[in-house]
């Protein structure tokens, strides 16, 4: 049974799962093969069911999240080309490194605390960073 769904809310046209992190949050060198990515008390809100979260229903819980992700190493370079819109809906085109991540992070729901294992015990099955440009964005 699910008892947390925890989410930066939902934008007034439709977007969610999804919240801005600061520019000098961010940290890339491609040159070296690494990232990261911090970001320290997100204002996030605890809709407790997926189906709550769709509905906008209620009750809620607002909280916060920090987390941690390193992404390090190479293990296939890819490029991704689409620029046919009536076929896919989008243009999108991107360079990416697929490779391997760790993650740690924590939430503060009310009164409770989420935590997980720390960062050097993570592993990843599937990463990839990169650059993309899509919609509006397209060259």
């Amino acid at each position: 049974m699910q008892i947390h769904d925890l989410k930066p809310g939902i934008q007034s046209d439709g977007l969610f799962w999804t919240t801005a992190i600061p520019p000098a949050e961010v940290h890339v060198n491609f040159r070296q093969r690494v990232a990261s990515l911090e970001a320290t008390d997100v204002p996030i809100t605890d809709f407790g069911t997926i189906s709550n979260t769709l509905s906008g229903g209620s009750p809620t819980t607002p909280g916060t999240v920090s987390f941690t992700v390193v992404w390090q190493g190479v293990d296939e370079r890819f490029t991704v080309w689409n620029d046919d819109p009536p076929t896919s809906g989008v243009s999108f085109a991107g360079e990416f490194i697929r490779t391997s991540a760790q993650m740690e992070w924590r939430a503060t729901v009310g009164e409770v605390l989420l935590v997980s294992e720390v960062l050097a015990t993570s592993s990843s099955t599937v990463a990839e960073i990169g650059r993309e440009q899509n919609g509006s964005f397209f060259a």
